[in-house]
């Protein structure tokens, strides 16, 4: 488990402000992790599409369709964006990773193969589910309307 179990043998309970971030970080883990074990991940997310608008601005106004155009160049400025993923992008830069091959990034992919560090990882994973979730939400307009 990447949240530490300190606080659970502590004998005053945790700081309000302190249990909610660490709340916001296992609910932004457990999204990223159990979120590969379904066929629509972005319908399973623990936290709310607004959530994840605030924990990484300026993902939502992105739809797939428009991802799914990106350079490699757009996809590394995209990464270097990312608060805390700026060293990553060229990472991206080598391994040639336009805007679809981005969106068919796995979490397995950006740890393992790529060797990114989970917190960067993470943050750069959950872009790729929202910008999923777009896409998913907007064909369910399309089919319902």
């Amino acid at each position: 488990m990447l949240l530490s179990n300190s606080h659970v043998c502590a004998s005053q309970p945790l700081p309000l402000s302190e249990y909610a971030a660490e709340q916001t970080q296992r609910a932004l883990h457990e999204s990223v992790f159990m979120a590969s074990l379904s066929t629509h991940p972005s319908r399973d997310l623990p936290l709310s599409r607004e959530q994840h608008c605030k924990l990484l601005p300026g993902v939502a106004d992105i739809q797939a369709d428009e991802v799914a155009r990106w350079t490699v160049n757009e996809v590394a400025e995209f990464v270097q964006s990312l608060l805390g993923c700026e060293e990553h992008a060229n990472c991206f830069k080598k391994e040639q990773i336009d805007g679809k091959a981005f969106l068919l990034l796995t979490q397995t992919d950006i740890v393992k193969v790529m060797k990114i560090k989970l917190g960067p990882a993470l943050k750069i994973y959950n872009a790729i589910l929202m910008f999923r979730d777009s896409q998913d939400l907007t064909e369910e307009d399309t089919v319902s309307g």
